[in-house]
């Protein structure tokens, strides 16, 4: 069996739905905690809830499409722990 270790960072979401809140940043998978990074791991994750995406069946089973709004990435390891490294919004009006 594997390990189980903390991630460096991690993601706090806030949607349109319960059931968001945490998840892991993969610095080699999304690249550095910026606010950029951010709003791209924010739109792609909307685009995979829509139809034809990876998460398209979460959508089906709760019966509403989520949408993520706002994106913090939190330091959870080292001398930055528990501060806010990145935040994003989405804009006050979005199209998908």
């Amino acid at each position: 069996m594997g390990r189980s270790t903390t991630s460096t960072y991690r993601i706090e979401a806030a949607a349109n739905v319960a059931g968001f809140s945490f998840f892991g940043w993969d610095c080699k998978t999304y690249g550095r905690p910026t606010t950029q990074n951010a709003e791209k791991w924010r739109r792609a994750t909307n685009e995979s809830f829509q139809p034809e995406g990876v998460n398209w069946h979460i959508s089906q089973a709760w019966g509403v499409v989520p949408h993520i709004t706002q994106v913090r990435i939190v330091a959870q390891k080292g001398p930055r722990a528990g501060q806010v490294v990145a935040e994003t919004r989405m804009p006050m009006f979005e199209v998908v």
